[in-house]
């Protein structure tokens, strides 16, 4: 019920409940909210009972309650807010009606709620708090909904949620400060929003909260603008002025080097000229970074990219303060990092390294010229060079149908999905192969396997077929993705060793449910085009290829298709193809070329070999370099 204080020197209470049959009893005795309004009426909003008019004199309460057959009446009994605008308005916030205007004189209302607006409705129908600020603008704090912007002149609301950067989309209290900026409570610390800007700012248990939860209906401001924030563990009050950002530009260090996982002096292998010399051996190289910055350093961020692989900054927390990189071709890169402080304050110009990794002895100059020298004595062993040639020939041959033969000669027929994939093998021969398998019970999922291993020749394609094989194995045992990966990880291993290694990626195709799981070990990310728009399947967890370490293990990640989405797997033979200048074709054109194709309208066959098209115009017919293999996926 609701208690009245009557005596507050000896604190005597009058308390007013419930009491069936009496209608002028107050509706429910649980309390949500209690407001005087501008005439010094007293309102109550109860949790199931509706709103409540308390008269002071009679102590009788008069009820207001929902009628699903009267949509003039409140749209629901849970009241969680009750706020009475500038002008006079009076509003209701329900917990699953959304938002009431309420006429005092007729207790007639009007209703807002996410059936009632279309696009420009509310998006939730739990209102937990309203606030009116200086402009006369509305800012509703929903539960599930974020934060809405609300114009009572034009009935349309705007949404800002987790995506806009609020910290969390369950609102409980939304204050304005004396500079215009609202603050929030909400259940994942506090949110700071500039409505002239569109930005937020979070904080969080680290700046000083007493905990990231904090509890509905307990905010407040003083008259000398002190907000009071109450949550699970307590409250917190501060002045909005007094809170200020940390505008310290944060330096950026290098502070570790591994080179094929092991740690190795940066002193011995970085010159003063901030320049690193790698040979092609050191196939797995990782850099560790920091910013120098200690007011929260579990709130710095960072981002890095290596040019000359690829153009697109790679953005980091605290926790993976690392980049990896692996069997990187011969050539000049430079290796950036850039970071930011607590409070968001980047480091633009960062860190940079330039690196060489120099290519094997057979592809120098120098060897070229000795080779150049030593023409007219291989002259005289012609006979013996073209008897080996021949035998080579005779192996690449053989590699080749070897590879070959692992791979589908048609595509799978499985409804609701046009599947279409290929391989173009290398003048030399490499390790790439692709294959498609029906697995569970009755063939209801489909397995989806590319794969690239390292090396050329007869090597490569037997050990690209005794992958292929040890995929079919685990597979049929309807092992999960990553438990196929992490298996096959160690049966590698202990054949090859530390010098032959496969990188893989595997989807498994939930057929009826249209759901997708995938695990990656050493390739580069699938690309995904969904809706119009393109996206990058991140690999989780370990990033080597099959073979390299022993005790690797694999995670999984899984994602829902929808009609007319794309999904290209593909090996790294598609974006370092090269064209006559060096340069390579990269993931970033791949992804523009994907996103700007009508891919609706064609079938998967014909956006493989659209794609297939465009490197082979972008480099020109130059002679492939390493395989290219790609497959692509469309829901139909």
């Amino acid at each position: 019920g609701i208690c009245r204080m009557t005596d507050r020197e000896e604190g005597r209470f009058v308390t007013f409940r419930n009491i069936p049959g009496d209608r002028n009893s107050i509706s429910h005795n649980q309390v949500r909210s209690i407001y005087e309004d501008s005439g010094g009426m007293i309102w109550i909003g109860t949790n199931g009972g509706g709103l409540n008019r308390f008269d002071r004199v009679t102590g009788n309460f008069t009820r207001y309650r929902s009628d699903p057959e009267d949509s003039s009446t409140i749209s629901n009994d849970f009241v969680r807010v009750i706020y009475e605008d500038s002008r006079g308005g009076f509003w209701l916030g329900t917990q699953g009606g959304g938002l009431n205007r309420f006429d005092r004189e007729t207790g007639r209302t009007v209703r807002y709620t996410t059936e009632s607006g279309g696009q420009y409705s509310i998006n939730s129908n739990f209102v937990f708090s309203i606030y009116e600020d200086s402009g006369g603008i509305f800012w509703l704090g929903t539960w599930g909904g974020g934060l809405n912007r609300f114009e009572p002149r034009t009935g349309r609301f705007t949404a800002f949620t987790e995506e806009d950067g609020l910290a969390s989309n369950s609102i409980y209290g939304v204050m304005e400060d004396r500079n215009g900026k609202l603050w929030m409570s909400t259940n994942n610390g506090l949110s700071r929003f500039d409505p002239e800007t569109g930005e937020f700012k979070n904080y969080n248990e680290r700046d000083g909260l007493q905990s990231n939860e904090f509890n509905g209906g307990s905010y407040f401001e003083s008259d000398q603008g002190e907000m009071f924030f109450g949550g699970i563990n307590g409250f917190n009050s501060f002045y909005p002025a007094q809170i200020r950002d940390n505008t310290f530009e944060p330096n950026i260090v290098i502070t570790s080097l591994k080179i094929m996982n092991r740690e190795v002096p940066l002193q011995k292998y970085i010159s003063g000229r901030n320049h690193i010399t790698l040979s092609h051996r050191d196939y797995i190289f990782s850099f560790e970074f920091a910013a120098l910055e200690y007011s929260a350093p579990e709130k710095n961020m960072y981002a890095y990219r290596m040019e000359g692989l690829n153009d697109e900054w790679i953005y980091t927390d605290y926790r993976k303060r690392f980049a990896n990189f692996t069997t990187l071709p011969p050539g000049e890169y430079n290796f950036r990092v850039k970071g930011s402080n607590n409070d968001g304050v980047w480091n633009e110009r960062g860190i940079s390294l330039g690196i060489t990794i120099t290519p094997p002895l057979y592809q120098r100059n120098s060897f070229r010229a000795a080779i150049f020298l030593l023409a007219v004595v291989l002259a005289v062993i012609w006979y013996r060079r073209r008897v080996r040639n021949v035998r080579m020939a005779a192996e690449l041959e053989t590699a080749h149908r070897a590879q070959m033969s692992i791979m589908p000669q048609s595509p799978p027929v499985v409804e609701g999905f046009d599947i279409s994939g290929k391989c173009i093998p290398a003048n030399e021969v490499g390790g790439d192969f692709f294959d498609y398998m029906q697995i569970g019970d009755n063939g209801s999922k489909l397995a989806v396997v590319v794969g690239d291993v390292s090396g050329k020749a007869m090597q490569a394609a037997m050990i690209a077929v005794m992958s292929s094989g040890m995929m079919n194995a685990a597979l049929n045992q309807e092992s999960a993705p990553k438990d196929a990966m992490t298996s096959i990880n160690r049966s590698i291993y202990k054949k090859t060793g530390d010098t032959m290694f496969t990188a893989l990626s595997l989807f498994t195709i939930d057929l009826p449910n249209r759901r997708a799981v995938f695990s990656c070990a050493g390739m580069k990310p699938p690309i995904l085009k969904s809706k119009g728009g393109i996206s990058v399947l991140n690999r989780k967890g370990c990033g080597f290829p099959l073979g390299a370490f022993p005790d690797s293990c694999y995670d999984e990640d899984e994602i829902s298709l929808e009609k007319d989405d794309v999904l290209a797997i593909f090996s790294d033979g598609v974006i370092e193809a090269r064209n006559r200048s060096g340069q390579f074709y990269g993931d970033s054109r791949l992804k523009t070329f994907l996103e700007s194709l009508d891919t609706e309208s064609i079938s998967s066959e014909r956006i493989r070999d659209r794609i297939l098209e465009d490197i082979r115009i972008f480099t020109e017919n130059r002679q492939q370099e390493d395989d290219i293999t790609i497959v692509v996926i469309k829901v139909v």
